[in-house]
């Protein structure tokens, strides 16, 4: 009788912990999405903003538009990418963040999806730097990281704020997911010089 009558309180407490551990596992979430999204926009702004003039010609190039109008898409992007930096650090409105940055990551997307139906072989130049003709593997990056700002959008809205030890357990995967995007031409391009490679052999 006594079995029978705790069971019902044994399976609130086995909800009471499964819900404790969701809810941890989103806090945790939203802390990688917080550092991997910022440290991202905040590399992307500061390479975009060392190579202004090189994005403003691009983008001038690329889409039926003059300098000064490439210029304000160039200066617009890049104000974007740092304020939602900022925001995703701000209690309140770290949710806004998520959703700006998921939004922004749409826009670069269909700007990617643009050069590749042009076919004009254009570089992405989304950190400045590479010269690799835009492709379907940055397309995939940017669907990565939208996941990334929508699933924490949602985890912001069902969770607490991460604690300081959240931030700490996430730090190193996040800043190395960070360091992976931001070299992912070279990667790929590794990874391109093995297959050939191995076909040859």
């Amino acid at each position: 009788m006594s079995d029978f009558s705790s069971a019902p309180g044994a399976q609130a407490s086995l909800g009471q912990s499964i819900f404790e551990r969701v809810v941890l596992a989103m806090e945790l979430w939203q802390a990688f999405g917080k550092v991997f999204l910022s440290s991202i926009f905040m590399l992307s702004m500061v390479v975009k903003l060392r190579d202004f003039g090189r994005i403003r010609r691009q983008l001038s190039e690329t889409l039926p538009t003059g300098q000064f109008m490439a210029a304000l898409l160039a200066g617009g992007a890049i104000g974007a990418e740092s304020v939602i930096a900022i925001i995703l650090w701000v209690g309140p409105w770290a949710s806004f963040g998520f959703l700006a940055a998921a939004v922004l990551l749409i826009a670069f997307s269909l700007f990617l999806g643009y050069l590749l139906i042009s076919n004009s072989g254009a570089a992405c130049a989304c950190f400045g730097s590479s010269e690799r003709p835009a492709s379907g593997v940055h397309l995939g990056r940017n669907a990565v990281l939208f996941l990334v700002a929508a699933s924490c959008t949602a985890a912001s809205r069902s969770a607490s704020a991460p604690s300081l030890d959240d931030y700490l357990i996430v730090l190193a995967p996040a800043l190395t997911g960070t360091a992976m995007v931001a070299r992912l031409d070279d990667i790929s391009a590794f990874f391109n010089l093995q297959t050939s490679g191995s076909y040859k052999a």
